[in-house]
């Protein structure tokens, strides 16, 4: 099935499944990103706030009962001293089937690990790990789930059910992870600085993002997040939108106390951790020493993209800022 019958497939059943309303919007969002990357602008916000309202509106109505069990039942977990808590890195078709520059942050990941076990999850292994109901493993292997949307499940159940970090695949890791990323209830990106292609494309960026994430085990926020994915798979065949983990853990930080405490706690950390990106897909030379402003001690990580086109040479066949950062 071809890109553009995908797309509308997924906004006719959403008009059924949710409204005509929200459809419209989610349509206008995909139509404007294209766009706004062709001509240098910035994303619409007005039409991130649009469908940011409707979804939390939705969200709050469908999983009330999830909140309120939350809200009564879960205190926030407490900081423990946890030097065997694990680093979770995944590619579901297994580490030999992915790319090379997968395979270099895979290496910088465990070459920065501070001691913690490094464990890669696929799809030969990841039952060993994380219990997921079956009917919910059915809906992925039938293609109803999107495989994105199976892996939020399955990182949100390790670290509510084992705990520890969870490091996208695609994490350039720059200096050893510190410890307080394992010991404090949760941690999460906060307080980042977005860069110009993900700016204005899921809520609360520069507050939460679920490429570095990490938990003590059955911490509030991972737990709820956790029961109301399977809560919605259970109920739906469609994704409202790519980014529901987002949404989830707005939820749980702003309508759960537990959750909230625990995200209080995270203290603001890599501010610059999205900008680099933008800068290695510039052919700048590596003699440019301005990238030391991006690239310094504040940040020991950086999101980069396993599709990203970062340049090597530059027009005069010169090594540049990439090739020095990702050799």
């Amino acid at each position: 099935m071809g890109h553009k019958l995908q797309l509308f497939q997924r906004f006719a059943e959403h008009v059924v499944v949710f409204s005509p309303w929200y459809s419209l919007i989610e349509l206008l969002t995909v139509v404007d990103r294209p766009i706004s990357l062709r001509i240098n602008k910035p994303f619409s916000h007005r039409l991130l706030t649009l469908k940011e309202r409707y979804i939390m509106k939705w969200l709050r109505s469908t999983f009330a009962d999830e909140i309120a069990s939350y809200k009564h039942k879960k205190p926030a977990s407490t900081a423990k001293e946890t030097h065997n808590s694990p680093i979770w890195i995944c590619w579901l078709q297994g580490k030999q089937n992915a790319p090379a520059f997968v395979k270099r942050m895979i290496t910088k990941i465990r070459a920065n690990a501070n001691g913690h076990p490094v464990i890669f999850i696929s799809l030969k292994n990841y039952k060993d790990y994380c219990n997921i109901p079956d009917n919910i493993i059915r809906k992925y292997e039938q293609g109803l789930m999107p495989q994105q949307q199976f892996a939020d499940i399955l990182r949100s159940g390790l670290l509510a059910q084992q705990g520890g970090l969870w490091i996208d695949a695609s994490i350039l890791v720059t200096a050893p992870i510190p410890e307080q990323v394992f010991q404090l209830p949760i941690y999460n990106v906060k307080g980042i600085k977005p860069n110009a292609i993900r700016d204005a494309v899921s809520c609360d960026a520069t507050r939460w993002q679920a490429y570095f994430i990490a938990s003590q085990p059955h911490s509030v926020t991972y737990s709820f997040i956790f029961d109301c994915f399977i809560a919605y798979w259970e109920r739906y065949n469609t994704l409202i939108d790519y980014f529901l983990f987002s949404y989830l853990a707005k939820a749980a930080r702003e309508d759960i106390p537990g959750a909230q405490a625990e995200y209080e706690q995270v203290p603001d950390n890599n501010p610059n951790c999205e900008l680099l990106s933008d800068y290695l897909m510039q052919p700048i030379p590596a003699t440019d020493m301005q990238f030391q402003d991006i690239f310094n001690s504040h940040n020991f990580i950086y999101k980069l993209t396993w599709k990203g086109a970062y340049p090597l040479l530059t027009k005069d066949g010169e090594p540049t800022v990439a090739a020095k950062i990702l050799s």
